[in-house]
């Protein structure tokens, strides 16, 4: 079951939000891909203020309303990736998935499975995400110390 994901997430809780998709794209029997799809979007819009994404992209929510009442979910998650990312999707004699992502500048590429395209390019997009964030330093605030008159 997808998450509802709304408003904002600190760092770790996102870093978990992405690595529990991957887990649960590669778990799922492909009945709650429409789910998935819209999660990680959701986790994208998120990942936009806790972590520089490079080479993927949210989809404006009215489009990816309309891939999803096309059943266009792999589309939707190509999407994603139209930025600059990465993938290659293969399908086994059985119907399962492999994916792999790679995003630009991180020298890595990630795979996820799945019981469909989408689900196995969801796991993997998740994990590439996840390892990218990881490899960076979390965003710092900067203190001005002032060296004017003191305010009494």
């Amino acid at each position: 079951m997808a998450l509802r994901l709304t408003g904002t997430l600190s760092r770790t809780a996102w870093l978990n939000a992405l690595e529990e998709l991957a887990l649960a794209c590669a778990d799922s029997d492909g009945g709650d891909v429409r789910g998935h799809v819209t999660e990680i979007n959701a986790l994208l819009l998120i990942g936009e203020g806790i972590s520089p994404i490079v080479g993927v992209r949210p989809i404006d929510p009215q489009k990816l309303s309309t891939l999803l009442n096309a059943d266009a979910f792999e589309s939707a998650v190509m999407a994603m990736l139209h930025h600059g990312g990465g993938y290659l999707v293969s399908r086994s004699g059985d119907g399962q998935s492999l994916a792999t992502v790679s995003l630009p500048g991180s020298g890595l590429e990630h795979s996820g499975a799945g019981a469909t395209p989408a689900l196995a390019l969801i796991g993997a997009l998740a994990m590439s995400l996840s390892t990218v964030a990881l490899s960076r330093p979390p965003a710092t605030r900067r203190v001005a110390v002032g060296t004017g008159v003191a305010l009494h």
